[in-house]
């Protein structure tokens, strides 16, 4: 989400000569023109003229904004997070089956060099020959026989053993590829933490910009808009508990979770107990009542059965703006509970003053 700063600029002109006489223009008439021209060209570096103040309510909506990106930034830098401990996880799998290979080959290498060995030392006329100089026929043609099978069996220890070897190397090949790209998982995070700081740190010089009252007057702003969510909120709370409760009751339970953390601040990649991020908040609220989901709110949206805005029950999921950047628990009434963004805390608030994306059911 970019932001349109107010700029003011000033417009310069530049006369342009135009031909007085009619007629053929000579080659010295065009000179004259070209260095008339050249007198009344205003320069272009001029100094920029400085930025107006801003108002109480313009600091305000740009705060808001740079911080709601940065939160945002944040639920990008959750869903990497969870990716690469899903990555982790495959390739601590994925380096066991190497091992569990390796120490295969190497029996499988043992093996081989006893058969080797075997061959080498049992080898001595040729078949032809011992024919030639055996006495009993039969009992010989039976022995050959015999040791047919047994390189047949030797043959396939050998091709057991090739194939053991290029699956382990594909084992290591894969583990190696699996390292590399969390390397760059641990890049993107680093490039999302310095993406989310930026945004945080033009938040404060909007902030620094202006007087101390000013700055006074938009956080006594601040928490009367929060307090009377909350009055809102903890009203809608009474309501509903005096109804009957619909579904499984695992919702509720999920909603009193995220009840109890209100007025807890909001923190980046936080879940608990005494901070949050939005999904973060949604992850323990509803793993408090036994159900998984990933610290994402993208990836909580993959994970829930979708519903519809008219089907919501308490503690269900509502996603927020296009990008999935945002969740909360519902609260009834329009509302939901939910961990807002940097500088702010756990608070209720109307669904409608965000972008609504869609909502879902965990478990």
């Amino acid at each position: 989400m970019k932001l349109t700063a107010r700029v003011t600029s000033r417009a310069s002109g530049a006369s342009r000569t135009t031909s007085i006489y009619g007629g053929v223009r000579t080659a010295a008439l065009g000179l004259v023109s070209v260095a008339l021209a050249a007198l009344f060209v205003v320069p272009t570096s001029l100094p920029a003229a400085a930025d107006p103040p801003l108002t109480v309510e313009e600091a305000k909506s740009v705060i808001a904004r740079l911080q709601t990106d940065s939160g945002a930034i944040d639920q990008q830098y959750a869903g990497v997070r969870e990716q690469i401990k899903q990555g982790q996880a495959q390739l601590r799998l994925k380096q066991a089956d190497v091992k569990a290979q390796t120490d295969q080959v190497a029996r499988m290498k043992l093996q081989v060099g006893q058969v080797a060995l075997a061959q080498f030392q049992n080898r001595s006329l040729d078949t032809a020959a011992q024919l030639f100089v055996t006495p009993d026929t039969d009992k010989f043609l039976s022995q050959i026989s015999t040791v047919q099978k047994v390189n047949e069996n030797q043959n396939s220890v050998l091709q057991d053993y090739q194939q053991a070897q290029a699956d382990l190397a594909a084992l290591e090949h894969s583990a190696e590829l699996d390292l590399a790209a969390l390397a760059e998982k641990e890049k993107q995070l680093k490039s999302l933490t310095n993406a989310s700081d930026k945004k945080l740190a033009e938040a404060k010089k909007v902030l620094a910009k202006l007087t101390a009252g000013q700055r006074r007057k938009i956080a006594d702003a601040d928490k009367r808009a929060t307090a009377r969510a909350n009055a809102a909120g903890a009203a809608t709370s009474r309501q509903a508990s005096r109804a009957p409760i619909t579904g499984s009751g695992k919702g509720a339970k999920a909603l009193a979770f995220a009840k109890a953390q209100l007025g807890e601040p909001y923190v980046r990649n936080a879940a608990g107990p005494n901070s949050w991020d939005c999904s973060g908040l949604t992850m323990r609220a509803w793993g408090s009542v036994g159900v998984s989901l990933p610290h994402s709110s993208g990836q909580q949206y993959s994970r829930v059965r979708h519903i519809a805005k008219s089907d919501l029950q308490l503690g269900d999921l509502v996603f927020f703006y296009n990008d999935i950047s945002h969740v909360g628990l519902y609260a009834g009434n329009g509302q939901v509970i939910h961990a807002p963004r940097p500088g702010k805390s756990v608070e209720y608030i109307k669904m409608s003053y965000m972008t609504y994306a869609g909502a879902g059911r965990p478990g």
